[in-house]
């Protein structure tokens, strides 16, 4: 059975194959604006992210997401805009970096938090989440 769902970026109803939030159409501009850029760090390799954004009128949170995805890099290994979304070290692409990216990969992980309490003792609180899904996209490089 198809199911129909509303476009994230323009709203218009598509049927969806289950692996996208976006219709056809945005996905193809998403596509060609991620060529774009793909194609101007090419020629332009030591390029920073405001450059790149100036230059091709691409939004940073786009660039961002393009980051997120593993599709793009960034070239310097402390940078202060990309950081693990566990425990917030500098990462060059991706959500996780190499030693929280393991933990991440299980549907189920749980997060720990230590809190002080009023005495000598810690309380300690364990979080368990569902990771929302495995499935990854092919990286265009």
């Amino acid at each position: 059975m198809i199911e129909l769902k509303n476009c994230t970026v323009c709203g218009k109803v598509f049927p969806s194959n289950g692996f996208t939030n976006t219709c056809p159409l945005c996905r193809e501009k998403d596509e060609a604006d991620f060529k774009k850029i793909r194609d101007y760090l090419y020629i332009h390799p030591c390029s920073n992210m405001y450059e790149v954004s100036v230059t091709l009128g691409m939004p940073i949170h786009q660039i961002k997401r393009y980051l997120r995805e593993d599709r793009l890099e960034i070239i310097e290994k402390n940078n202060s805009f990309l950081h693990c979304e566990i425990c917030k070290t500098s990462i060059r692409s991706g959500k996780y970096c190499s030693e929280c990216g393991p933990k991440a990969d299980h549907p189920l992980h749980s997060y720990t938090i230590e809190k002080e309490s009023t005495g000598k003792r810690k309380t300690v609180i364990n979080y368990y989440t569902c990771k929302e899904s495995n499935l990854r996209r092919a990286a265009s490089r």
